[in-house]
């Protein structure tokens, strides 16, 4: 692996091939809004009540886009990354399953007991209780049939699954692989906390973008529309992307983020911690004074910043297509390198923060400079935030050799190479030799 004194050759391989092809992902992105679009225009009558049965159509043909060009085009369950063998290794056994699917039934069974104890987890998700219960009529029957079939290509059958439920029925620590274990509950302690949101959210967002579509909008309405169908974009992968962690498309969890902070600066970026308490009292930004009020004396100038506004969302949402079936925080699931990612390591946050500040305008306040200075600073600790989650994932990813080949390579070709050569604090810099795991 190559370290920070090798020479330019070694710090600009070639770039290495993406876990997921932009094609297929755009393709199932186009089947998404195909499918909330028919349903918008032959049922104008959605309302509250029913929009999650268009959210859940929209997945589900999103997911088997991608799902079907995953495994009868790039065939990725035979992939070595994902533990599984191109043939079978051995016969199905039974009791072996039965231990697994136990293992399954104790993690859900876990994660709904934790639902039901911490008080956050109220009406507000009444959307996402909806969509499990919608969920089993597909996971029910398909889990003994999917835990069957892997069962006899699983390079190791006694997986985390295993583990858990042999744990159940022996009740002895000492037995159990408490390493697997660990990593196990780590991705779905991932899983569990930011599905939930982003069903809810997704849910939100395709209500208002079917009633647009069915009722139909102004020209003057176009930004909102706009602004909102990139955020649609975002979540709808987002969700799939938690809800598709399989060994069967090698979307698996391979690793999660192993260090506090890491966890710590991301989970604050989001509910109930952003809104609740650092959002709100802490790192608020925003007065009254917005881009189509704060510039009202400079039409052109706020056309830009509405053209621009978008541009970044657009180039947000699309970095979460890129990922496929592979989105989500705090884990490694395959490196991706084409769409926004074939230009930058982190175009999300780069164009979601770059967006915050055409967004709110904080050098703008009615009541100010000094508030004006206030919001700039504060703005600028939600930036840092959004740094510090960079650093810790490309240490997180480094322990892949190939991220840090695609790193390097974005070194000597991205965008933002010039930036890294003026700030050097920016640039990546690769593991050396005693930090490169074994």
């Amino acid at each position: 692996m190559s370290t920070t004194g090798a020479s330019s050759s070694a710090k600009a391989p070639a770039l290495p091939r993406s876990a997921a092809p932009f094609g297929l992902s755009l393709a199932g992105l186009a089947g998404g809004l195909a499918a909330i679009w028919i349903v918008a225009a032959w049922n104008t009558g959605i309302d509250r009540s029913n929009t999650l049965a268009v959210t859940l159509i929209a997945c589900a043909v999103v997911a088997a886009i991608i799902g079907a060009g995953d495994l009868f085009w790039l065939r990725s369950y035979r992939q070595a990354s994902t533990g599984l063998a191109p043939a079978a290794l051995r016969k199905a056994d039974p009791l072996r399953i039965a231990v697994r699917l136990l293992g399954l039934a104790l993690t859900i069974g876990l994660m709904l007991f934790v639902y039901w104890l911490f008080p956050e987890y109220g009406s507000w998700y009444d959307t996402y209780w909806q969509f499990l219960r919608d969920l089993a009529w597909v996971v029910v029957p398909l889990a003994p049939l999917y835990f069957w079939w892997t069962d006899t290509r699983l390079v190791n059958p006694q997986d985390a699954y295993w583990q858990l439920g042999m744990l159940a029925l022996r009740g002895r620590f000492g037995s159990a692989d408490c390493a697997l274990l660990k990593a196990h509950f780590m991705g779905w302690t991932v899983k569990a906390f930011f599905l939930a949101l982003m069903v809810v959210f997704l849910n939100n967002d395709v209500r208002v973008l079917v009633s647009n579509l069915s009722v139909g909008f102004r020209a003057n309405q176009l930004y909102d529309f706009l602004f909102n169908l990139s955020y649609t974009i975002d979540l709808l992968f987002c969700v799939v992307g938690y809800a598709m962690t399989l060994r069967l498309f090698d979307s698996h969890i391979r690793s999660t983020e192993p260090t506090a902070f890491g966890w710590v600066i991301a989970l604050m970026c989001y509910n109930p911690f952003w809104d609740a308490v650092i959002g709100r009292f802490y790192l608020h930004y925003e007065d009254e004074t917005f881009w189509d009020n704060g510039l009202f004396d400079w039409p052109i100038v706020r056309t830009i910043f509405g053209i621009d506004i978008i541009l970044l969302v657009f180039i947000y949402s699309l970095s979460t297509v890129a990922f496929g079936l592979r989105f989500s925080n705090l884990t490694y699931r395959g490196i991706i390198t084409n769409g926004p990612y074939r230009f930058s390591k982190h175009p999300a946050y780069i164009s979601k923060n770059l967006s915050w500040w055409l967004i709110s305008v904080p050098w703008i306040s009615h009541h100010g400079w000094t508030e004006a200075v206030r919001n700039c600073c504060l703005l600028g600790l939600n930036n840092l935030i959004y740094y510090f989650r960079a650093r810790t994932e490309e240490r997180h990813l480094s322990q892949d050799p190939a991220y840090v080949a695609y790193a390097l390579w974005i070194e000597e070709h991205g965008v933002l190479r010039w930036l890294g050569r003026l700030l050097p604090f920016l640039r990546y810099h690769p593991p050396t030799e005693s930090q490169t795991p074994a």
